[in-house]
């Protein structure tokens, strides 16, 4: 009996626009990835007959209704096979919160399923497959620590750094609903073009944080409607404790500032207080692959 055990890192999204609807029912997007080093821990057993999920947190999709199981059934059809896994995550990572988990855990799973009982699904597959499950789902089939993306998700250039960021992140108690937040963007408030997805991405490849910060954009901040209260609570919060620039992540709700280093993170991060109300993260970005190999 096998069993293996792997990692799924969560994202932020540094720079996020959404350009128009496709006809597919998707939407065109230009963003700029980072993975982070807070984690989901997948474990994976050949056990049992057929097929099971299971996730230690009750708010979040199990059995069939989670991207890992759909994810599996995927690469079982691709491949011919039908395998007998007991499959349990150990999730890290808030649910609805705008940081990728469930994507993340489909993505980890694919490739240690594919990995590990060797089913030869090439990389350019097992990517379609990726896309398939999901559109943020591509991004974590890769190491590469940071992306820019455009498409609805799936055309990424990988960017080669060396360097970590540092980042507080804030989820407050409330979720919010992807589908939701698009409907939104649909109804009122497609881009603008007044933000520059070049400036970002040239503040990122020199590991400029003050450009970064000064280029951050997410357009659902401006579809927040009654949930901008919770948003602006958080981001005042994070100013009043040191953190100036704060941004949402993905469609929310965490919220998230940058540091250039630990020191100056950790300083700001020992100035928030304790609420049960709100997940507060210490994190960098992560350079290591599923297995758990990150560095430092």
């Amino acid at each position: 009996m096998r069993k293996i055990r792997v990692f799924a890192p969560a994202k932020l999204n540094l720079y996020l626009d959404v350009l128009e609807k496709r006809p597919d029912g998707f939407h065109d997007i230009e963003t700029i990835f980072e993975k982070i080093d807070l984690k989901d821990e997948i474990i994976i057993k050949e056990k049992g007959k057929g097929l099971k999920v299971k996730v230690d947190a009750t708010d979040c999709g199990q059995g069939k209704e989670n991207t890992v199981y759909k994810a599996a059934r995927e690469i079982f059809k691709e491949a011919g096979v039908t395998l007998n896994l007991d499959i349990t995550i150990k999730k890290r990572i808030p649910v609805s919160a705008g940081l990728g988990g469930g994507s993340s855990d489909a993505a980890s799973a694919l490739r240690a399923i594919n990995d590990i009982f060797k089913l030869g699904i090439l990389d350019k597959k097992l990517l379609s497959i990726a896309c398939d499950v999901g559109k943020d789902v591509p991004f974590f089939m890769t190491d590469a620590s940071f992306a820019s993306a455009k498409g609805a998700g799936e055309r990424l250039k990988k960017i080669n750094l060396d360097k970590d960021l540092f980042h507080i992140l804030i989820k407050p108690s409330i979720s919010l609903s992807t589908r939701v937040m698009y409907q939104r963007i649909d109804r009122y408030n497609f881009s603008s073009r007044k933000h520059s997805f070049k400036d970002a991405l040239c503040a990122l490849k020199k590991m400029d944080v003050k450009a970064l910060e000064k280029n951050y954009y997410n357009i659902f901040e401006s579809v927040l409607a009654g949930n901008s209260v919770h948003i602006n609570r958080i981001k005042a919060l994070l100013a009043r404790s040191g953190g100036q620039h704060s941004l949402l992540s993905g469609s929310g709700p965490t919220v998230f500032c940058t540091f250039e280093n630990k020191k100056d993170a950790r300083s700001v991060f020992r100035k928030l207080p304790n609420n049960k109300n709100m997940g507060v993260f210490l994190v960098k970005t992560c350079k290591g692959g599923i297995y758990g190999d990150n560095r430092g």
